[in-house]
């Protein structure tokens, strides 16, 4: 019997390639993500290439959203096995513009917004995203708009649709996490909380939901470092020249070179196949080119 995998985020980055790539090994793939036109597109590529998929918009920090996208899913596929929770964001006024404090930092405590009744809305979001930020003057709103999706949408995303694999045998939720998960990565302070949350609400709901009532088994992947849209412009320059950021984490890592996202989907398969894996859950991978075990020394 054919299984299903529901995956958010799924229409762009890493979420796209995870929908693919298990549609070419038969899994039926219900592709969740809040831009349905890039949702729909994902889907026809993969039914294009002989797979089944249907696209679903949602919003993850919506429960009643969540709640009439999984209505969805099974109206159209019947039921699901496996939930991977890929949906996540990274704003730009949610980084500080530096790794570290400079004297006088301080001084300057104003957040600065973009004025929505700007003449040049353009202009005005250039302004905005040109000026300093420092810890003294981020803007709290975009902070927790990033903590919203990436962990309270992970939260909410597994509130409903556990809510169909509770009491089963052979589901599965898997999360992403993120090297930033483990080590505190300069410049992006909302990101690393989020996936470190993400990575404790992963052991926790393991403890919760993989006992012989729940039998929902409950693990996370955690990327090394990828190039993605979300990431791109902190690894390269206007010029197509890497940043000197880029260097520090090839410093940082074995293999030497960034990872191609298609290596991640080996760990997720193997959380998902109840025979390979069925006796694991709480634990997180690390795909990450040895970076974590790599002191950079």
């Amino acid at each position: 019997m054919s299984r299903t995998v529901v995956i958010t985020g799924a229409g762009g980055g890493l979420g796209s390639i995870f929908a693919k790539e298990f549609a070419k090994t038969g899994y039926r793939v219900a592709i969740l993500d809040f831009n349905i036109q890039a949702g729909q597109k994902v889907a026809c590529e993969i039914e294009q290439a002989g797979g089944d998929a249907a696209a679903f918009q949602v919003d993850v920090t919506d429960k009643a959203s969540l709640e009439k996208a999984r209505d969805a899913v099974v109206q159209h596929f019947g039921s699901y096995e496996v939930l991977i929770n890929c949906a996540g964001i990274q704003d730009p006024l949610a980084k500080t513009t530096s790794e570290a404090y400079a004297a006088g930092d301080e001084k300057a405590t104003e957040v600065v917004k973009v004025d929505p009744q700007a003449a040049d809305l353009a202009a005005e979001k250039a302004r905005v995203l040109a000026s300093s930020r420092t810890l003294f003057n981020i803007d709290s709103d975009k902070l927790l708009r990033v903590m919203d999706v990436n962990w309270l949408g992970t939260v909410m995303a597994c509130q409903v649709f556990a809510v169909n694999m509770v009491g089963r045998d052979g589901c599965s939720i898997i999360n992403i996490t993120s090297m930033a998960a483990y080590d505190a990565l300069s410049m992006v302070p909302a990101y690393a909380s989020s996936k470190a949350a993400v990575d404790m609400f992963t052991k926790w709901l393991s403890n919760y939901l993989s006992n012989t009532a729940g039998k929902v088994r409950v693990n996370a992947v955690a990327p090394g470092y990828f190039l993605t849209p979300l990431n791109h412009d902190m690894y390269v320059n206007p010029d197509g020249s890497y940043t000197q950021r880029y260097w520090n984490v090839i410093h940082r890592t074995p293999m030497g070179r960034l990872g191609d996202p298609k290596e991640l989907v080996g760990a997720l398969r193997f959380f998902t196949d109840p025979e390979m894996s069925g006796y694991i859950t709480g634990q997180v991978i690390a795909v990450d080119g040895g970076f974590l075990s790599c002191p950079g020394i």
